[in-house]
């Protein structure tokens, strides 16, 4: 997906691919801040993250990039 990314300037719907591809990867990774043992620290109340909550928490700001290169790449494979 990295990849598909970097091809930006070759391929801008290439790009675009590799981007909603980051974007669905990172949603999933996300999801498991919900579901996944021991990524809140209970005794410090609920917005306590452990070591591995703020591991996964890192992928809230990897989504908000992926959206944006996939909203800049389907804007200049329209040509505009």
């Amino acid at each position: 997906m990295g990849a598909l990314i970097a091809a930006r300037p070759l391929s801008p719907k290439a790009s675009a691919l590799g981007s909603l591809g980051a974007t669905a990867m990172f949603l999933s990774t996300l999801s498991f801040i919900l579901s996944m043992p021991g990524v809140w620290h209970e005794e410090h109340g609920f917005p306590a993250l452990s070591m591995e909550g703020q591991f996964l928490a890192k992928d809230g700001v990897l989504l908000g990039a992926a959206i944006v290169t996939a909203a800049e790449s389907l804007r200049a494979a329209r040509g505009t």
